[in-house]
């Protein structure tokens, strides 16, 4: 079990060596929502010209 005091203890180290323990947060990039959309796009047209080419 940790203590207040030893958490403190740790902080104080950290912002000693020039780390930030609470660093602002990132900035939101939606790159894997538009590649799975691109992806999930590609394999419906893929399905839906092999199902229309059997009738063809």
């Amino acid at each position: 079990m940790v203590t207040i005091e030893e958490d403190l203890e740790m902080l104080a180290t950290a912002i000693d060596m020039g780390i930030d323990p609470f660093p602002p947060p990132r900035k939101k990039r939606p790159w894997a929502k538009y590649a799975i959309a691109s992806f999930m796009s590609i394999m419906m047209i893929s399905w839906v010209s092999k199902f229309l080419m059997r009738f063809a």
